[in-house]
Formats: structure tokens, sequence, C-alpha cells
């Protein structure tokens, strides 16, 4: 179903928010004696600029929403040969959530402060067991 050019100006009228009707335009047009093609050029203009509304509404929430613009980080495109560490080895392991599995992180890495009765934290505390 193709629409006519006075339903694509209600729909551009209606993105725009104009307080302006279809029939206030066709009133305008027959006023000033417009011929169809002047009629279909209004129209169009007024097409581009609601789709261009359109397109930086959405690029404004875009950019609100905060969502990354580039490709997150992740263990699978993260470079190791950048690292030089003597724990390299463990480094390279984290992927594969081998400590959290074997349970060797219990505890450390939470904010309990330190141990008031030994003088360590809970982390030196539990390595220690």
């Amino acid at each position: 179903m193709t629409q006519t050019v006075f339903e694509k100006m209600k729909t551009a009228i209606s993105v725009l928010k104009l307080d302006f009707t279809t029939e206030e335009f066709a009133t305008f047009a027959d006023d000033q004696e417009l011929s169809e093609e002047a009629i279909e050029a209004v129209q169009a203009v007024f097409s581009y600029i609601s789709e261009k509304k359109q397109q930086t509404t959405v690029q404004t929430l875009l950019k609100l929403s905060r969502l990354p613009k580039k490709e997150p980080k992740t263990f699978e495109n993260f470079d190791f040969s950048l690292l030089k560490s003597r724990d390299l080895d463990r480094i390279r392991a984290l992927p594969s959530l081998g400590a959290v599995y074997s349970h060797r992180n219990r505890g450390c890495g939470q904010n309990l402060g330190p141990n008031k009765a030994t003088g360590g934290s809970a982390c030196t505390l539990m390595s220690n067991e």
C-alpha cells in the first residue's frame, strides 16, 4: 500500500510534533496555487527533517545510555604478549577460572579488613590454613 503525499506529510508532522495539520497544508497549497511537484517537494522536505530528527534522537539516546562504543576487552581478544611478569603463567590461566573452581580464592578479594587479633588480613589467614 503506497501512501499519498498527505499521508506522508501527516506522518512527518506527527514525528516533528508540529502544531500543523494536513488540512491546513492543503488549504495553504490551494491558496498559494502550488503545483503537485511543489507539494511533493514540501512533503519531501518534511520527510527528510522528520527522518533526521529520528536519527538524532537515536544517536542522543545511544550517547546517554552509556553503552560501550568499542569492543570490550575480554580474554579472547587480550594481547598477553604485552605482559612482562613473573606470574605470567598464572595470568594466562585466568580464563579457565581454575582458581575459582578449586576454591583457592575463598574470602580473598572481599573487603574484610585486617584481623585485629592476629594483625593479618583475612586473605593471609586463609592462605596459611
